[in-house]
């Protein structure tokens, strides 16, 4: 009974993990209708079959997406959306090298957030006095 309970467990923390392709584009995602997306405010459509994957690595509808959301994403043959990944914090605090999205200042997306931010003394919070 153990075994089977340990081997249920390692089935299910084997499903968890995930793989984003080296060449995976990173971008900023937006679901327009039905099919059609953007990415970085360039319109596209997905590709029959594609598969947008939660933080969590479960498969999400492109309509639960919320806007501006940053992803890495990869392209089919005929340039549409293949395979989309929500980042994690972790995820999108790895530069990518492949990334067209910029942060405010010119720092690509997924430099850390701490290089990207000014150094600003923590405000005072009266309630914490």
């Amino acid at each position: 009974m153990l075994a089977a309970l340990v081997a249920i467990f390692a089935a299910h923390a084997v499903a968890q993990l995930r793989t984003i392709p080296k060449d995976a584009l990173r971008g900023q995602f937006t679901h327009i209708t039905e099919t059609i997306i953007t990415i970085d405010g360039r319109t596209m459509r997905l590709a029959p079959g594609a598969q947008i994957r939660s933080q969590k690595n479960l498969i999400v509808v492109p309509s639960a997406v919320p806007p501006g959301t940053l992803v890495e994403y990869t392209l089919d043959r005929d340039a549409q959306l293949d395979r989309v990944w929500i980042l994690t914090s972790e995820e999108a605090a790895r530069p990518n090298p492949n990334s067209s999205s910029r942060w405010i200042d010119g720092q690509p997306a997924g430099t850390p957030i701490q290089r990207v931010l000014p150094k600003y003394p923590a405000p005072d919070n009266p309630q914490h006095k």
